[in-house]
């Protein structure tokens, strides 16, 4: 087993995290991070909306929730092209590239525009147009890029600075909206479609079993090699906004929400002080007899309640090492189980709404993100303990191998 990890942390991880630092997964993390305001606003409206659900003389604020995570994917497509042009190193048109990405976004959700009424199924805005927006942002910033690698105006001393300016987002803005132009109302291609289609078996096979234990625990398996879970946002995300965007949608028409993988639920309900349920470990090093574990759990513990173990993850350290990677694995495997189970029985209320409250220290996110159900609580409850007892025996190693080396030292 030693040999394994040993060959997992110094061959396959350091090739994983290379083949991943790509521009790319680059850009579009950015996107999503910057983005995560917009994910608040929506959060604090459904907090207030649940607690109006209780006092019924405050206002309604779905509006709020609508024109803020409701149009998800309008932000995001400027994003992408914004944080393309930025890092493929032509910022100073970072403004025009993400407006010309919202274009292009526009032509492919195909609105319908008739007597100077423009009419578009609202969901295409929220979290079911994702895939469409990073496909907006990375055409227009591909064809961008290729643009400026032809330095068509660079030497120039003929042409105004003003006017290079304009020629430089004009040009490659009209290749990508001709282009697009061409496609759909052209050929009539509906592109909308045709990415939904593509990418629905990833979004129905993310609400099976397997599908939702494999989309938690992947990216604790990296996260325990160093790579950090950011990687597979680009693929997560989308899948969770048109989960909870369905959700929404069938409880509005008085139906039950039926997908449980959603941000609500792995990261206010699963992961337990951060990504691979490590609050238990950080809770047993406070007890620890070795000097240098509870030292460590002490500065570690403060971000753990908030959900944040990179400083426990990296410096404990879990990550490569190979007695404490054992039982991030299992809890990776065995906690989405348990979760799973309890969102698939009907124990606990499916989300139906975004709320990002994963910063808070659980059980809060988890009685929030499930709009106030308490059954949420004593899930957590139980998948805390048996977290604690798969981190034990484990931790018990460890702690004795750290001690035999503080002795020794």
């Amino acid at each position: 087993m030693n040999k394994f990890i040993d060959w997992l942390g110094t061959g396959f991880a350091p090739k994983v995290a290379k083949a991943m630092d790509k521009k790319i997964i680059h850009v579009l993390a950015g996107a999503l991070m910057d983005n995560v305001p917009i994910l608040l606003i929506g959060s604090m409206v459904s907090i207030y909306n649940l607690i109006a659900g209780y006092l019924t003389f405050l206002p309604d604020l779905t509006p709020v929730y609508n024109f803020s995570f409701g149009i998800l994917s309008l932000t995001l497509v400027f994003l992408v092209g914004y944080h393309g042009a930025k890092e493929y190193g032509f910022s100073k048109y970072g403004v025009s590239t993400g407006l010309i990405s919202v274009m292009m976004f526009f032509m492919i959700i195909q609105p319908s525009i008739e007597n100077f009424q423009f009419t578009v199924g609202f969901a295409r805005f929220g979290g079911s147009g994702m895939i469409s927006a990073f496909l907006s942002g990375i055409v227009t910033v591909v064809i961008s890029n290729l643009y400026f690698k032809l330095h068509l105006f660079e030497n120039s001393v003929s042409l105004p600075d003003f006017l290079i300016r304009w020629l430089n987002q004009v040009i490659p803005g009209a290749v990508v909206l001709v282009l697009t132009t061409i496609l759909v109302y052209g050929c009539h291609i509906n592109i909308f479609d045709i990415v939904t289609a593509l990418f629905s078996p990833l979004i129905t096979i993310a609400q099976t079993y397997p599908g939702f234990v494999l989309c938690c625990f992947i990216p604790v398996f990296f996260y325990s090699f160093g790579i950090n879970s950011w990687f597979m946002n680009p693929i997560t995300s989308p899948i969770s906004a048109a989960a909870i965007a369905a959700n929404a949608a069938a409880f509005e028409a008085g139906q039950a929400p039926a997908n449980i993988y959603s941000a609500n639920v792995t990261f206010s309900v699963i992961f337990i002080g951060g990504m691979g349920m490590t609050l238990a470990l950080n809770l047993m090093m406070l007890r620890s007899k070795s000097r240098r574990i509870k030292r460590f759990g002490q500065i570690a513990m403060i971000p753990s309640l908030f959900n944040i173990n990179e400083p426990l993850v990296y410096g404990a350290p879990v990550a490569l090492n190979p007695i404490l990677m054992i039982p991030m694995w299992i809890n990776g495997l065995l906690i989405p189980t348990i979760t799973y189970i309890a969102f698939y029985s009907g124990f606990v209320t499916i989300p139906h709404s975004v709320m990002n409250v994963n910063q808070l220290p659980f059980p809060i996110c988890s009685f929030l993100a499930t709009h106030g159900d308490y059954r949420a609580v004593i899930l957590v409850v139980i998948t805390f303990a048996v977290s604690w007892l798969v981190w034990l025996p484990f931790f018990k190693a460890h702690e004795a191998k750290v001690l035999k080396e503080e002795m020794e030292g």
